[in-house]
Parts: C-alpha cells; structure tokens; sequence
C-alpha cells in the first residue's frame, strides 16, 4: 500500500483482454535422484516410498526426484512414485542376469536405497552368497556415479507360513549387513545401514508375515528410511529454522501452527510513533508488518533501527514482519527501487536479522511491480533471484513474497508462477502475498484465489486488504471469514497515518487506540477479526494447542436425489476457533454396513454422485477445524435412488506378478472414470475363477472377499473420481495351480471395459 495513494487500478486494464507471457522459469540446480531398489516390499504396494516423498515435501526437501523404471503402485494418493521395486526378484537373480546395468543407465541415480535380500532368503541362499551379490551390486552402481551414496538396509523380518526357517536366516543376513558396509564403504560412495529389523513385528506389520501392511507396516519403514535419506541429501536441502513453511501452513519452530493476524504500521514515515507497537498488541494482534526504507525512496532504515524495530516486537509478543517499501509500483513508478536493490538492502542488514528466525519474517518488497505487464511478466525472475542472493548471504528467515500488479495480482502471476518462486528458495521457505483491494471485491473472486494457492500447496498469506479503495469495494467480510476456515493469515492495512485520499484506512484516528475509526471497529473487534480469531505464537508462551472440537452438525437434509446422485444441506457447526470445513460419510443400506467418508466441502452443503440405481445410503457429517479437531458425527438421513441410471463408464486394467520362493502374488489394479460426471465413493466388484484369495487388507481400496467374489471400496481420501481420473490399488494374493485374471469388473453395479 503507498502511504499516500496507491494508484488505482484501471477498470479498462482490469477487462481488457491482455495476453501475459510468463518468462521461462529461472534456472535451478538439477534435483537430487533417489532409486529405491528391492523386490515387492519396495515396488508394490511399497507405499512406504509415497510416506517418504510426502515426508520429504512437508519438511522442504522438494528437490528430490524418486527415480526407476517402474511406475508408482496406487497408495491412496498422488506422489512421485518411479521405483525399481521387482516383485518376486533375487538379490542373486539380478546379478545373474545382469540386470541392473540397465536400470542404473535409464535412472543416473545419485542415492539408492537398497532393501534386497527377501527372496534370497526365502530360496535358502547363503547370506554370504546374497552378500556376493551385493558387492556386484555396489560396482555396477559406482561404474555408473563413483559418487553414488548408498542406503542398505537390514531387512524387515520374515514369518510366512511355508518357511520356518527364514527368520533366522532374515537375523543371520541382517548381522552381516553392517560389517559389509562398513568394509565397502568410500568416502566418495559412502554406504549408511538402516535398521528396518529392530522392533518390526511380523504378526502386528506385515499382511502375511512377509510383506508390510498398509499401516504400521509402511509407516514404520518409513520412519527408518526418512533420516537416513534426509542426511544422504547434506546441505543442499537445509532445514528450515524459526518460523518456517510446512505444506501450505506457517509454523513455528516447535511444529506449532502460526496463523497471522496483524495490523501494517507505516513506521517510516512515522518512525516516533513507538507506543503502535503495544498499543495494536493491546487489540489481541499476534503480528505487525512493519514499512522499512532501503534508501531509494525512504529511509534507509537503519540496521540498529531494525534492531530497535525487532525489540519492541519481542517485547510485546508480536511476530515482526519487515518490509521494504521503496519497490512499490517498479515498473510504473518512476522513482521505485527494484528487488535486486531490496536484496541489497536487507543483506546491508543481515547482522541485526540473524538470530531472529524466531520471531522475524523478511517481506522482500512492496507490490513490488505496477501495472506495466512486460515488467511485471519479470516477476518470477526477479523475485527467485532476490530470495537466492538472501540465502547466499545466510539469512535463513521465513520469507515474504508479494505479488505483482499493485499487490493484486490481477493477471494472476503469481497465482501462477509461485509454484517456480517457491522451488527457487533453496530452503523452499517462502510465503506468498495478495494484496486484496478493489480486484478483489465478490466471494467468487476471493475464493478462487485462495482455492489456487490450496490446490497448488502453497502457503498464502493476505498481506493487505481493506474495506474500501479508490478501486473498488473490497468484500472484507468474505477475506476475513474465508482466511479464518482456512486457517490463512491476514494482516490489514493500516494502523494509523494515511493521506487524506486513502484517510479511511486509518483503524484509528490520530494513532489513538481510544479511537477507533469503522475500519477499525470492523478489522479488530468484528466477527472473525483480530480479537475473535488471534493467537499468540507459542515463541512467546501463548498459542495454546487447540483441542477443542467443532460443535456436531445438523442432521442433513437430503434433495435433488436422481438414479445416481443426491444433494445434503446441514446446519452449520460452531467451534472456538473456527471450522474449516466438514466430513461426508456414507453407508449402504438402510441399516447396518459401515460409514465411510466419501467427500469434504468448505460449506454447509455436498452433492454425492455416483451412485447406483435403486439403492438406499445413509449419510452422516462431522465438522474439522484448521487444528484437525473433528467433531461427532451427525444423525444419519437416509436416501434411496430412483430406478435407472448408475456410476457412469469405467476401464479397469489389472496386472498380477507371482513371487519367487512361493505361491503367492501382487495384484496391481487402475480403476479410470471413463464418463463424464463425477464418481463420488465406489466399489469396484470382480470374481476370481481360479480359487485364488486375497491376502486382507491389501491397499488404496477396503477389500473383502466371499468364495471367488472380491470388492474394493474407496478409502477417505480417494472416493472421488473426476472425469478421466485413475485411481491405484492392489493386494496380495495366494494361488494354487493356475492364476488366471477376473473376467470382468464392476463398478458401482456397471461394467467396466478392460484397459
């Protein structure tokens, strides 16, 4: 916001049909190429590769790319899944037939991890033979990267039912393990053991006393494997200190979720105006954004100001945003300094930043861009550039990019290209800005905005709004009702001191907190402003662990039921916090059967589709808050579909690979919505001819078996089926003889085709 008047944007640009090109996307060093390389525990299911990467990316390690000539198995959702993961292969095998060569040539892995040896034992190999085999193994790997660093593990127990022996073996194969790596081991091609044995139980883990289930079983691999892997990476990827990104949250150091809720102070131009500090502490605000100077237009601020700035923060319990003002409008500002002269200023004053990751997050600039589209097009570049020169000069901060366009974004360049700015920050620690003014002035518009950066996975913060503008009319009461379900900070503008042309931003008159001007009233003490909604970082004692639950809903109301589809409306919950949104769970039949959720939604109402003809559901809702509080489960309401219709077209394409050692085999199914509405829960259906049985609970999918006939029903979070959209599962099996694949698959009562 320029403290006297931020130039409006024109109506005429806002409707004009104007075509931006983004810039290409500014170089990065290339990511880091991991091959996980085993049998079936590591191919399929194999999910924990899906925990892994999902680890990885919640915890800023984005530069990573799982490697394999393998596709990724179905793990309930999406994920980087490559592997070499070979259902039913040997250690010895792959050697024998000199497979890995191959691989290694299409993957140029830099780090494999390596759980292999399963097989073996279940063939009575020698561990030291199995050994031999892994010496191979490690040339072939150093042959394609001398710098190859391997991760080995000691191999997850074995109990299955036609092999007394290989738990023993499984024990004698592990003890060897470590004096082999440490024998091999390079300081160019370092080899590191996991311990995958210890306390890796074979009744309470595995399906069948072999492989992991898909819950204790993957996620206790995991948990193995994430460190290790974390420390192959070294410091290319660094953890984040202090406020950091998690997913497209903000939280602190300890883990704690930090939502803003802040006022802007224009302390540059009002640099005695010193009692703001605890005067907008006072109205329950958890942070500040406060305006800088770097020297081209204001200031410079100087770095025992920024000190002194950062200490009245501390001292009244606010989180301090800090930003450089003088990059308003660049572009159409004539006088407006660029993100490469902001870099420069806050690296001038990096000595009063450093160690305060904690309670500081750094605001690279001001709408750093006007109007002008060719130089806001630059956005990508300039802003990735300004946050490498930041890391490169060691300040570790939680970043604050704005967005171009007066802050507004009204091209959607940021909206588009955060995604790029993001991976650009070595720490992947950047949190993006809207500004939210007259662009912003329906719930369609504020909504979509913030459904991109959702859908995206990014973290978004509104860094400026207000409930009027030269621009048009703000709709505040959205902004602030949105970001409060959604658990987004906001930080309003401003505090006190604006020219009289943009006067009724002013939250107070005269820097008086006695008083408050309409915005004022309405921003601190309205419905879902800063003394409803505030929480103090727990840095400073306060943010208290929310655990109270939302209110139960109402029992929904059931319309609009068609052959394959209902609409449910339901009074809304309550909660101490806020919701954030509500759970739909469905169940079969007018009794019994049990429920399972088949959809979320961001309001009080939800459309199920999908549905088969002539059948009877029962629905139920619980309401979430943003701190995963859910609430009890409302009344169930009941809804039967008229005759006719059903789930839509379908494909499913079934694989099955037999194991070595045994009789056994792993399933691999693709369901595809082939039609052209969405499928919202389902049950796939299909019938084994040859007496083959399911190995419970199998994964992606809840499956259960009588005599030949199968069905797999969706879980929670992959019920839904848009248009064209597959969903992976699959399980494990026995056979005897023949093992021949179903005939035919339903779903939802209609046949699919083959893929």
């Amino acid at each position: 916001m320029n403290w006297r008047f931020l130039r409006a944007v024109v109506a005429g640009l806002l409707l004009a049909a104007c075509a931006v090109v983004a810039p290409a996307a500014a170089g990065a060093a290339a990511p880091t190429r991991v091959m996980a390389l085993g049998d079936s525990i590591t191919g399929s299911p194999g999910c924990w590769r899906a925990l892994l990467w999902k680890h990885l990316q919640d915890t800023g390690h984005a530069d990573v790319d799982f490697v394999g000539t393998l596709p990724a198995p179905g793990c309930g959702f999406t994920y980087d899944g490559d592997n070499e993961g070979h259902g039913g292969f040997l250690a010895t095998g792959i050697v024998r037939d000199n497979q890995l060569p191959g691989w290694l040539s299409a993957s140029r892995p830099d780090i494999v991890l390596m759980h292999l040896g399963t097989n073996d034992v279940w063939s009575n190999i020698p561990a030291s033979t199995i050994l031999d085999a892994y010496t191979t193994l490690l040339g072939q790997m150093r042959a394609a990267n001398p710098a190859t660093k391997l991760v080995v593990a000691k191999i997850i127990p074995m109990n299955p039912a036609n092999c007394a022996a290989c738990g023993q073996r499984v024990v004698e194969l592990n003890n060897a393990i470590p004096g082999w790596a440490q024998a091999h081991s390079t300081a160019a091609s370092p080899i590191t053991v996991v311990d995958q044995w210890t306390g890796f139980d074979t009744a309470a883990d595995t399906t069948d006393g072999v492989h992991p289930n898909s819950t204790t079983g993957i996620e206790k691999m995991e948990s193995r494997w994430y460190p290790a892997l974390v420390a192959a990476l070294g410091t290319d990827t660094p953890a984040a200190t202090g406020l950091h990104v998690d997913g497209t949250r903000i939280v602190e150091a300890n883990g704690a979720a930090f939502v803003m809720r802040g006022v802007n102070h224009a302390y540059v131009w009002y640099p005695s105006q010193n009692s703001s500090f605890a005067n907008i502490k006072s109205f329950g605000t958890n942070t500040v954004r406060v305006v800088l100077g770097s020297g081209q237009r204001w200031g410079p601020t100087s770095a025992a100001e920024v000190t002194s700035i950062i200490g009245q923060c501390k001292q009244n319990r606010l989180i301090c945003v800090l930003e450089v003002h003088d990059t308003t409008g660049f572009g159409e500002e004539a006088a407006a300094a660029s993100l490469d002269q902001a870099a420069s200023y806050w690296i001038s004053v990096a000595n009063a930043l450093k160690g305060q990751e904690n309670y500081v997050v750094i605001n690279l600039g001001n709408e750093p861009f006007g109007n002008d589209q060719q130089v806001s097009a630059t956005w990508t570049t300039a802003t990735g550039n300004a946050i490498k020169r930041l890391r490169a000069a060691g300040l570790s901060h939680l970043l604050m990019a704005d967005a171009p366009m007066w802050g507004q974004d009204w091209q959607n360049i940021m909206r588009d290209n955060a995604a790029t700015v993001f991976n650009a920050d070595p720490q992947h620690n950047t949190v993006f800005s809207i500004h939210m003014y007259g662009v912003y002035d329906t719930a369609a518009e504020i909504n979509a905005y913030f459904d991109a950066f959702r859908t995206a996975g990014l973290p978004l913060v509104v860094g400026e709004f207000g409930n009027m503008h030269t621009d048009g009319n703000p709709d505040e009461d959205t902004i602030m009702a949105q970001a409060q379900a959604r658990g987004l900070g906001y930080l309003g503008w401003s505090w006190s001191g604006n020219s009289s042309d943009v006067g009724y931003l002013d939250m107070t008159n005269g820097f008086d907190p006695a008083s408050l001007t309409a915005w004022g009233e309405r921003f601190l003490n309205g419905p879902n402003g800063i003394r409803q909604t505030s929480k103090e970082a727990t840095i400073y004692g306060g943010g208290q662990v929310d655990t109270q639950a939302p209110s139960t809903p109402g029992t929904p109301a059931v319309s609009g039921v068609t052959a394959g589809g209902a609409t449910l409306t339901w009074t809304a919950s309550t909660d101490n916090v806020g919701v954030t949104g509500y759970d739909v769970l469905r169940a079969p039949g007018a009794s019994g059967g049990t429920f399972a959720v088949v959809g979320s939604t961001a309001t009080t109402s939800f459309t199920d589709s999908g549905l088969a003809a002539s059948t009877t559901y029962r629905y139920q809702v619980r309401a979430k808050d943003a701190a995963g509080n859910t609430s009890a489960v409302s009344a169930a309401a009941t809804a039967t579909t008229s005759a006719g219709g059903g789930s839509g077209a379908c494909k499913v394409t079934y694989s099955a690979s037999n194991w070595g050692g045994g009789n056994g085999f792993t399933a691999n199914v693709t369901v595809t919505n082939t039609g052209t509405s969405t499928v919202n829960g389902w049950t796939l259906a299909f019938t084994f001819a040859g007496g083959q049985q399911v190995t419970l609970p199998g994964w992606g999918a809840t499956f259960a078996q009588s005599g030949g006939a199968v069905t797999a029903t969706n879980l929670s979070w992959n019920g839904t089926l848009a248009p064209n959209a597959s969903v992976g599962i699959g399980f494990n099996g026995t056979f005897s003889g023949a093992n021949p694949a179903p005939a035919a698959f339903t779903l939802n009562g209609s046949t699919c085709s083959a893929g």
